[in-house]
């Protein structure tokens, strides 16, 4: 095991930061004021839904038969929103 080094040097200095503010006060008002984070710019939100399982049994299988006409996986979700844009949900 090593020994340690500057132990003295190490625990002045944690003296001093203990004993030092994290904030001065000498802040203009703009500055203690919390800045506004902007999120990203989206075309879209998040949406979770707990449908009835028979419903999702129906979505489902919809979405199993778009998959083998297609060729291309396709999801329960997709069916739920295209079924939204005909509005027949």
């Amino acid at each position: 095991m090593k020994k340690p080094k500057d132990v003295p040097e190490l625990a002045s200095r944690l003296a001093s930061a203990a004993t030092t503010p994290l904030v001065t006060t000498e802040q203009s008002p703009t500055e203690t004021q919390p800045k506004s984070r902007k999120g990203p710019k989206r075309s879209s939100v998040s949406v979770f839904l707990r449908l009835p399982a028979e419903l999702y049994k129906h979505y489902d299988a919809e979405a199993v038969n778009r998959t083998k006409a297609t060729g291309r996986g396709v999801t329960v979700q997709q069916v739920i929103l295209d079924r939204l844009k005909e509005g027949t949900a």
